[in-house]
């Protein structure tokens, strides 16, 4: 028997709010590295961006049981 995975609003939300926050860490860690030191600490903003991109990544990832 196969098991068919159908695609839920709940799915759909966290898939799309995922890649949001993927997209949003990306440029975040673009944009700290591209920073002078004057404007913006890149020690303070880089982790913050990477963070948000793995908690992105891992959302799309994420399976509904």
């Amino acid at each position: 028997m196969s098991r068919e995975e159908s695609l839920t609003l709940t799915k759909l939300a966290t898939n799309i709010f995922g890649a949001i926050l993927f997209a949003l860490g990306l440029v975040l860690a673009y944009f700290s590295f591209q920073a002078d030191v004057e404007v913006i600490s890149p020690q303070m903003f880089t982790p913050i961006g990477i963070t948000i991109v793995i908690i992105g990544g891992l959302m799309i990832l994420a399976r509904e049981e």
